[in-house]
């Protein structure tokens, strides 16, 4: 961080970059408490989070879903294989016109561009968790005359929670910059859009603390998460 503030002051003091492209260091850090306290930026980021929150809880529950029916379900393995080669290879901004135009502007269509964009992640590593259950732990439920349904949710998906985390893990920062991104490229509200609205106002140092902002709250998000799968897989430290 040091370093960064460092290159930062040091292209400042150069002029390398003009001033009103690249404000310093102690202009953009002393605008951070009153950023924090305008409501419309708070609003926008509370706004950006609420629709984060949405799309990931509903991209986990239908990549957790798939996942185990495709696992389930002979037959199914391939086409979900095929399927997920070719529509994640479709980048999810480049849909954003698409949804715009089926969805509108508001949270919908944020929510539905973000769950496309990260689904994917959290479907994969939930068929690779489940590839890993031992068929002596299926056939034992099964000799219990354990229904499918509770075969996947005592046995199957309690083992393959750690490669499922992972998937979300790795969704959760996605996440937060596919629905920043649509702000910035046509929503009616959140972050993104009060970012554009300062930059369109020639407000750099705005713009670069409210994105320092965006970044400190995804590391502290990425840390919930990391610290909530510790709670829930204590096992695998020991595996």
């Amino acid at each position: 961080m040091g370093t960064v503030l460092l290159a930062w002051q040091l292209i400042r003091v150069t002029e390398a970059l003009p001033e009103n492209s690249l404000p310093g260091p102690a202009a953009v850090l002393g605008n951070l408490p009153g950023l924090l306290s305008s409501a419309q930026f708070r609003s926008g980021l509370v706004d950006t989070l609420g629709s984060w929150a949405l799309a990931l809880g509903l991209a986990t529950v239908v990549g957790v879903a798939i996942g185990a029916l495709s696992k389930a379900i002979p037959g199914l393995a391939v086409p979900t294989s095929v399927a997920v080669d070719a529509f994640r290879s479709v980048p999810s901004t480049a849909l954003i016109p698409i949804f715009i135009l089926l969805l509108g502007l508001g949270t919908e269509m944020k929510v539905a561009v973000a769950v496309y964009a990260i689904v994917w992640p959290i479907l994969i590593n939930t068929i690779y968790g489940l590839s890993g259950v031992e068929p002596t732990r299926i056939d034992a439920a099964r000799s219990m005359r354990f229904s499918w349904l509770r075969t996947q949710l005592s046995v199957a998906l309690p083992t393959a929670l750690p490669s499922i985390f992972t998937g979300v893990r790795i969704a959760s920062g996605a996440a937060l910059v596919v629905v920043i991104s649509t702000e910035l490229l046509g929503a009616l509200n959140g972050v993104g859009t009060v970012l554009v609205a300062y930059q369109r106002a020639g407000r750099a140092d705005y713009v670069i603390a409210g994105t320092l902002i965006v970044g400190v709250v995804g590391v502290f998000v990425y840390a919930a998460i990391t610290r909530l799968e510790d709670r829930i897989v204590k096992w695998k430290s020991v595996d």
